[in-house]
């Protein structure tokens, strides 16, 4: 710690200047960074844009990470294969409304 008020005043003009070459870095960092992203988006077309939701949508995909036509399909191939067990059980398996138990019967009867 200082011992002296004129140490102190001149550590305390030490950090003032420190933070403002930092402040004065960090804004030209951040105008370059600024500048970079804007050419980076207007470069950006709407073709490209296209190109990307196309491959999205019917591109190569993997087993992890699939197309969204692979996905569609397998949600499909999985309800069909769901209704086809449904039908396939008998109709006494399903239970028939209790008024007591049913949770979509009101209550009250009025």
């Amino acid at each position: 710690m200082a011992d002296t008020q004129e140490e102190q005043n001149e550590e305390i003009a030490t950090q003032d200047r420190n933070t403002e070459l930092r402040r004065s870095l960090s804004d030209a960092y951040a105008a370059l960074q600024s500048d970079q992203a804007q050419q980076s988006f207007a470069a950006f077309t709407f073709e490209e844009a296209l190109d990307a939701q196309i491959e999205r949508i019917e591109g190569k995909g993997t087993q992890l990470r699939p197309n969204l036509l692979d996905r569609v399909a397998r949600i499909e191939a999985r309800v069909v294969q769901a209704v086809d067990q449904a039908k396939a059980l008998d109709p006494e398996v399903f239970t028939k409304p209790d008024a007591a138990t049913d949770v979509n019967t009101a209550n009250d009867p009025e």
